[in-house]
């Protein structure tokens, strides 16, 4: 039989970034407790979630009765009231709940909350602000998937004319390119690629490496799409889009 994989989360603050949390995690099938201290996020959501209750969220009895004890993942979505954001933490990192999540307005913010205990913090303005940069400086940056951690991202990419009927060991890929091939697309069919194998005109390839060595490669190829960890498949078959 096989487990289910549904979790529950709570959405603290029913703003727009918390609506919009609501709403995505409800398409993708998980339970979703919504609170807020006003009435009218809570009963504008009323009916999209599981329970949608008023609440102050600084109050920790009133989130245990809303369930906060019982989630898989907390989500403080509160910007500019911050001493709510960080009481509510710390209520939630206090009652055990296994994964929570803070969002920060400025670095002051985002240092009292790892104080507190949170697990992790997000800054979806700054976040946006440096996205928004990058693909003004890389337009091809925003088709690719960062890597977190670092500066390296993953993408699919068209091989260069200089690369068809070439294999990986003639070129020297990694050493000339400072990038990896991690798959080889042709005509649907996905396969592990082979230091033996010449490219063709036909490949669309996976390759992952530095920002600003993709930069080069992409500036002699044209970009095709955004890799996704699901569309990864060594098997050498097609993976279906869930």
């Amino acid at each position: 039989m096989q487990k289910d994989k549904r979790k529950s989360f709570l959405i603290v603050g029913l703003g727009r970034l918390g609506v919009s949390l609501c709403n995505k995690l409800v398409e993708l099938g998980q339970t979703v407790i919504g609170v807020d201290s006003l009435a009218g996020p809570v009963a504008e959501m009323a009916d999209r979630i599981d329970v949608a209750a008023q609440v102050e969220v600084s109050d920790e009895n009133a989130l245990i009765k809303v369930g906060a004890k019982e989630v898989d993942v907390a989500v403080v979505t509160i910007g500019e009231a911050l001493e709510s954001s960080i009481l509510c933490t710390s209520i939630l990192v206090d009652l055990g709940v296994p994964l929570v999540i803070a969002r920060a307005s400025n670095p002051l913010h985002a240092k009292v909350l790892r104080r507190v205990g949170v697990h992790k913090i997000v800054s979806p303005e700054f976040d946006m602000g440096c996205r928004i940069g990058e693909n003004l400086v890389y337009p091809w940056y925003s088709r690719f998937t960062k890597v977190e951690g670092g500066d390296f991202v993953i993408g699919k990419i068209s091989p260069l004319p200089e690369m068809i009927g070439k294999t990986m060991a003639e070129l020297r890929f990694s050493q000339k390119y400072k990038a990896v091939v991690v798959l080889v697309e042709n005509n649907g069919r996905q396969t592990v690629p082979s230091s033996s194998r010449p490219f063709e005109k036909s490949d669309e390839l996976w390759v992952l490496g530095h920002k600003e060595d993709m930069d080069k490669i992409i500036r002699g190829s044209e970009a095709t799409g955004i890799i996704d960890a699901e569309d990864i498949n060594l098997t050498g078959t097609p993976r279906r889009e869930l």
